[in-house]
């Protein structure tokens, strides 16, 4: 005896949190809006499963279980294009249980808890989409075979590193999209220093790798003019824990932080009005404050040799110190370089990037080196155009 669908008593137990009565039409619907196949293959497809559903005599299916019956017939009838398209990205019940009960061993940055949690589920998601729906099928076999590695897939739908610059955060405040309120430039380095850490929280969000930001004691410089050593210490420590306790970024993650640093004021930015307190201009250039900038990069590193509260190395932010041609021609060189080796040789913080000729590097997790052309040169002289 033929029995109609609206005679059919099931209930589908929907992605929406619903239950709803069982209607065939929303299976062909479902395939004509997502792969493009012809209404009259999808109605064959709909009612092969609904006999499927009613020779098992279930009383209540769950939406997913009903795709993957669907995709079964696709494959029987050969329709392989067709059941990729219609396929639905997720995890097992055994690996989510798991995740939320052990920590994540893949990633040593992640702590575990709720927020670690979301993140890998929503990394598992995209990068079973980057893989399907992004790649080419012989790219993704490639990768999955070990042939070539495509890096933070869970990340797809970001760009990798971001380089940025404080002079942005001093001329124009802190005015995050969103955000509940705005505020003015700041007039003391403590705010900048918050402006700036919240700014990288906002930006680690919108990016896979590290967010840089050049020149920091250079910039910082014309904040602390005329402080004492105390003080200049404290900003230090500040910059530091601020950054390396921020447990707020991708999954409660430190934010990724990487602070640019330079012993001499780099050429481009030796004749560029220094921007100060309240982003008014100082009336100076930058190669003014050269020994401001010498002291807070001293200092930073001081606050690297001693370690945390338990004398462990400070991970985040990490401290890149550029060396050029100019480095080796300002005084005071050689007992700088020897303060961050002495760093480097205890507590493995120092990066060290080499600049040679006339180029420059923004770095970050990653290098941006570009030439110091007449346009770069320009940039330079507005640097809150400086950003990659």
């Amino acid at each position: 005896m033929h029995i109609e669908t609206t005679d059919f008593n099931l209930f589908v137990r929907t992605s929406e949190e619903t239950i709803s009565g069982w209607d065939r039409s929303r299976i062909a619907d479902a395939l004509t809006r997502e792969t493009g196949l012809d209404r009259e293959t999808a109605d064959v497809v709909s009612k092969d499963v609904e006999q499927m559903i009613r020779r098992s005599g279930v009383q209540v299916i769950t939406s997913p279980l009903v795709r993957e019956l669907v995709n079964a017939k696709l494959v029987e009838r050969g329709l392989e294009k067709t059941r990729k398209m219609h396929t639905r990205l997720g995890m097992p019940l055994y690996d989510v249980d798991s995740l939320i009960l052990h920590p994540n061993k893949e990633n040593a940055n992640v702590p575990h808890g709720p927020e670690a949690t979301n993140l890998t589920l929503s990394e598992n998601i995209k990068k079973e989409y980057a893989l399907l729906s992004v790649f080419s099928q012989e790219v993704a076999d490639a990768h999955m075979n070990g042939d070539i590695h495509l890096h933070d897939l869970g990340f797809i739908d970001r760009p990798y590193c971001s380089g940025q610059s404080i002079e942005y955060i001093k001329k124009f405040g802190l005015d995050l999209p969103h955000a509940l309120s705005m505020a003015k430039p700041a007039k003391h380095a403590q705010v900048l220093l918050a402006h700036l850490v919240k700014f990288a929280a906002a930006l680690q969000s919108h990016f896979a790798g590290a967010i840089g930001w050049d020149a920091v004691n250079l910039f910082f410089a014309p904040y602390i003019d005329g402080w004492d050593e105390e003080e200049v210490k404290q900003l230090a420590q500040m910059l530091i824990y601020e950054f390396s306790q921020q447990a707020v970024a991708r999954g409660g993650q430190a934010i990724f932080t990487d602070i640019n640093i330079y012993w001499e004021v780099p050429k481009h930015f030796e004749d560029v009005e220094a921007i100060g307190p309240g982003g008014k201009y100082t009336g100076k250039p930058y190669k003014r404050y050269e020994k401001e900038a010498q002291r807070f990069a001293w200092k930073l590193f001081e606050v690297f040799k001693e370690g945390d509260g338990a004398g462990r190395p400070f991970f985040f932010p990490k401290p890149i110190v550029h060396i050029t041609e100019k480095f080796f021609r300002t005084a005071g060189w050689a007992d700088f370089l020897d303060h961050i080796s002495d760093v480097a040789a205890e507590k493995g913080n120092t990066y060290y990037v080499f600049d040679r000729g006339e180029t420059a590097k923004i770095s970050e997790c990653c290098r941006l080196s570009f030439k110091l052309e007449e346009a770069d040169l320009l940039d330079a002289k507005e640097p809150w155009k400086m950003r990659y």
